[in-house]
């Protein structure tokens, strides 16, 4: 069982198991996020969070929101919109333990411009 929180305590999200991989995107919004993604099924990922702890931000498409702590402003996940891909979801993985997070390959993905990875 792997644990992710904000700072503050306020969101704490809990996935079933890890992934072998995390994601650092290059797009307008995760570049400036600095997020790692890690990529899930909604059904799996349990989210429990304060009264209003939790606002959300949306982008270009609309496809996905990305949530952030109320509180101490940590962004924690996204998930998918109704124009988004409703078996998918992405948690951050720099708000789990550091001993997790360094023992995953990060891949590169060009948000920006190509969509495509990009080879390291």
């Amino acid at each position: 069982m792997i644990k992710a929180m904000c700072h503050c305590g306020n969101i704490k999200i809990t996935i079933p198991e890890t992934t072998e991989t995390v994601t650092s995107c290059n797009c307008s919004v995760c570049s400036k996020y600095a997020s790692l993604w890690a990529y899930f099924s909604p059904k799996d990922v349990k989210i429990a969070a304060t009264t209003d702890a939790v606002s959300s931000y949306s982008w270009g498409d609309r496809t996905i929101k990305f949530h952030h702590c109320n509180n101490c402003g940590c962004l924690t996940h996204y998930t998918p919109t109704e124009l988004g891909n409703k078996h998918k979801m992405a948690v951050n993985f720099r708000l789990v333990n550091t001993s997790i997070l360094s023992s995953l390959k990060t891949r590169y993905f060009d948000g920006a411009d190509t969509w495509e990875e990009i080879k390291q």
